[in-house]
């Protein structure tokens, strides 16, 4: 795929989306889309624990 992880961190959602209408579309096989759709699930995920973390600890108005 051409583009990373690091180029969609700030819009999972546009990518994540991109990915799965590639794989629709045959451009892309299932399983590397399967791979992105994890990987941002993942990023995510890790994104929404350290933000949890920030209003806990008061950082964020």
């Amino acid at each position: 795929m051409k583009r990373t992880i690091k180029q969609c961190k700030e819009k999972f959602l546009d990518c994540a989306f991109d990915v799965i209408v590639k794989a629709k579309l045959g451009l892309i096989d299932k399983d590397e889309a399967f791979d992105a759709l994890w990987e941002y699930l993942i990023n995510v995920e890790y994104e929404v624990k350290m933000l949890e973390k920030r209003v806990n600890a008061g950082d964020v108005a």
